[in-house]
């Protein structure tokens, strides 16, 4: 199932239900999940239990991972939830003539790899937090 919405943040406010992994698009705030019809009745219950203990309903999926930091309540659930996080950083590349330009570089992360950097060393290294994938086991397991 994919949802697209029609805002300037469309491209990165998405959800894909995969067989094992359910992805979401970072630019979504959990409010806006919440209201969404077609999101994973078991990950808003996450959202309420967890979430939005520590956050308002307006933070996005992308502010949340950017500052989660290891050991809260926060950091935990989504440890549970088996969460990894696609990330893009900018990476630099020689060219012909050892003319350098910048080329961007996905990977994914899980996020305690993530929430092991601090948001300082983050923002040095230009991280751009893309997408948040919930394993459905995990998800289960939680709930």
């Amino acid at each position: 199932m994919l949802l697209n919405t029609q805002s300037g943040d469309a491209d990165f406010k998405y959800m894909i239900d995969d067989l094992t992994v359910l992805y979401f698009g970072a630019k979504y705030s959990y409010g806006e999940l919440l209201e969404q019809e077609n999101c994973s009745v078991q990950f808003k219950r996450v959202i309420r239990n967890y979430f939005l203990k520590s956050v308002p309903k307006e933070t996005t999926i992308e502010s949340h991972l950017y500052y989660l930091a290891e050991g809260t309540e926060d950091f935990d659930a989504f440890r549970h939830l088996k969460a990894k996080v696609r990330v893009t950083v900018p990476v630099a590349k020689r060219g012909i003539g050892g003319k350098e330009s910048i080329a961007w570089k996905e990977q994914v992360m899980k996020v305690s790899e993530l929430a092991a950097i601090s948001p300082e060393e983050k923002e040095r290294r230009g991280f751009l937090i893309r997408e948040l994938q919930v394993s459905k086991l995990g998800l289960m397991a939680l709930s």
